[in-house]
């Protein structure tokens, strides 16, 4: 049951399910007091029993009694003056001037929302550079606790004509559209960055699974851009739709939650859909709810407000837009989100430490949209 390597089996092992957590993220940080000692980490369950605790490339297993133990409420304490990086307090939270933050340009630093002076980490995963897996843990263990995020919706009666292609054994097109997560960003296997455990972006990894079920070939174009938000999607629309896709991935929501209200936003999404229909008729579409920013952060020194505006206003307005869509569904990974991070902190699922998922992260995004299409678990 050990994690030692990408596994796509084990990584698309959904998080609803009451028995097994693989390779579950948990940071290590240094708590505020700065005093050497990090608190107890909660992961999504109590904990029964250790399977593994590995660094984030899965390629160094930690000991427990020497490194880690669990204490009496199932949870992961870090044993000080062990073997697992600990991120000092002093290098998460720090002064920061507008001056440093204008020379910095968010290279390393980004400065805090409502908290002048002030900034935090920036620790982007990048060409042979972990970021902020340096101090995430994966934890492999057993549980019997109920699920914390609710099970996503059976929804694959909306993508009936994918599935009867697909159980043909007829080879399928993907195209996804999205900004900076379709993209790949802060995905160890996103092309270019080469760092363990090589685990594929959110939609790679549907693809994979589509792959690994149906034995079919799958190719995938890939035209999310990093910054770009639905008015960049529209503008997108006729290279989508001049690829003939039997699949279309919609993903966006982060870029767009910093500023666009719903109204537009869903307007947007809406103008999406129903151009892919009218010109793809036989395409079916998996419109994805974007997980949420870190609220503490803004983009500027003195900033009005922070990374996260609109973002959970999206879900519910996209759940009522899909009641009008034939052959579309929406994914909620925003509710899954929501409910993961009642339980979990934010850097647990980070990989900047701003609005970027990290391989864990990605693999909810792929669970989600999984079982909402699919109505199946790996």
């Amino acid at each position: 049951m050990d994690v030692t390597k990408f596994d796509l089996e084990k990584f698309l092992y959904p998080i609803w399910k009451e028995d097994i957590s693989y390779a579950e993220a948990a940071f290590v940080r240094e708590r505020d007091k700065g005093d050497g000692v990090v608190d107890p980490i909660t992961l999504l369950y109590p904990i029964d029993e250790i399977i593994s605790v590995r660094n984030a490339a899965l390629d160094v297993e930690y000991s427990c009694g020497v490194d880690y133990e669990v204490d009496g409420e199932g949870r992961l304490v870090i044993i000080a003056g062990g073997n697992i990086p600990v991120l000092a307090y002093s290098d998460y939270y720090f002064p920061m001037t507008a001056e440093e933050h204008a020379e910095n340009k968010l290279a390393t630093k980004f400065p805090a929302y409502n908290d002048d002076g002030h900034g935090y980490i920036r620790a982007e995963i990048g060409a042979q550079k972990p970021g902020m897996s340096k101090w995430t843990l994966a934890v492999t263990y057993k549980h019997s606790a109920k699920s914390i995020v609710s099970v996503p919706a059976n929804k694959s009666a909306r993508f009936a004509k994918l599935i009867e292609k697909l159980e043909a054994g007829k080879a399928i097109k993907i195209v996804a559209t999205g900004d900076s997560i379709t993209d790949g960003w802060s995905a160890s296997g996103k092309l270019g960055v080469g760092i363990a455990p090589y685990c594929p972006q959110y939609n790679v990894l549907v693809e994979e699974y589509i792959k690994k079920t149906y034995g079919v070939e799958v190719e995938q174009k890939n035209v999310g851009v990093s910054g770009s938000n639905t008015n960049g999607g529209v503008s997108k629309l006729p290279e989508i739709c001049a690829e003939a896709p039997d699949l279309v991935i919609i993903a966006f929501g982060m870029n767009d939650g910093c500023g666009m209200p719903v109204e537009t936003y869903i307007a947007n999404i809406n103008k999406m859909v129903s151009e892919i229909k009218t010109n793809c008729p036989d395409a079916c579409i998996v419109v994805v709810g974007t997980c949420l920013p870190n609220d503490k952060i803004a983009w500027g020194v003195g900033a009005a407000n922070s990374l996260l505006v609109y973002h959970k206003e999206y879900a519910p307005a996209l759940a009522e837009a899909e009641k009008s869509w034939t052959n579309a569904s929406f994914a909620n990974v925003t509710s899954v989100n929501e409910q993961m991070n009642a339980r979990k902190v934010y850097q647990d699922l980070a990989g900047s430490n701003s609005n970027h998922p990290n391989d864990y992260m990605h693999r909810i995004y792929a669970q989600v949209i999984i079982r909402t299409m699919f109505g199946l678990d790996l």
